[in-house]
């Protein structure tokens, strides 16, 4: 991501914790309902119990919450986010040797180990340059991190309208570049937001192999 680009997303989130601290619309979702039902169906037929997750463009760190609820905490999490205030704020909100947030470039971040989980909600939606490049990027390593599967949602073409300030991509385009990621993707485009969600799995999934 270039640095302007960078600079409008972190001016644009760090504005809008100062406006409305820790709510979902800080990250811009409508409600906590909605920044919910967008993790589970991230998490739709994967096991988050005992698992390593990597959350890239993690905010004020909500995944925690939703993971919390399904696993007891038992999980190791990693938030990454460029905006440094709202990663100061996740890092007071949960504070344990089990949750770490990292301020920075997804794309510029070395990590010295793989995860079993890699998620992504809502961090490609602000329209910036080159919006397909970077989700073809990110989408890429996102992979090559995931020992068990990537999730990423997008706002979706198939809509009845469209803002200037949002990036919608098309979901055909995006199924086609994550299946020259791996030979099993599913895409998930039956929920009641105007978006879709792509699982991008190492292997075929337990319960797809029993059919």
């Amino acid at each position: 991501m270039i640095p302007k680009d960078q600079e409008k997303i972190i001016s644009l989130y760090e504005s809008r914790l100062d406006q409305y601290a820790d709510s979902a619309k800080t990250v811009g979702w409508g409600s906590r309902e909605d920044q919910f039902l967008r993790f589970a169906t991230l998490c739709r037929g994967l096991e988050l119990k005992g698992k390593r997750v990597l959350d890239i463009g993690c905010g004020l760190g909500d995944f925690v919450s939703f993971a919390d609820q399904h696993t007891g905490g038992d999980y190791d999490y990693v938030g990454v986010d460029i905006a440094e205030k709202l990663i100061s704020r996740a890092k007071n909100k949960f504070p344990s040797d089990r949750r770490t947030f990292l301020c920075g470039d997804f794309q510029n971040i070395k990590f010295n180990q793989k995860f079993d989980l890699v998620v992504l909600s809502g961090a490609l939606s602000v329209r910036i340059t080159d919006n397909i490049n970077l989700a073809h990027q990110t989408l890429t390593k996102m992979a090559a991190l995931a020992e068990e599967a990537a999730a990423a949602n997008f706002l979706s073409t198939h809509v009845d309208y469209q803002l200037e300030k949002d990036f919608h991509f098309d979901p055909g385009a995006i199924l086609n570049f994550a299946k020259s990621l791996s030979r099993w993707v599913r895409i998930y485009h039956d929920y009641p937001l105007y978006e879709f969600t792509v699982q991008i799995l190492s292997a075929p999934h337990k319960s797809d192999r029993q059919r």
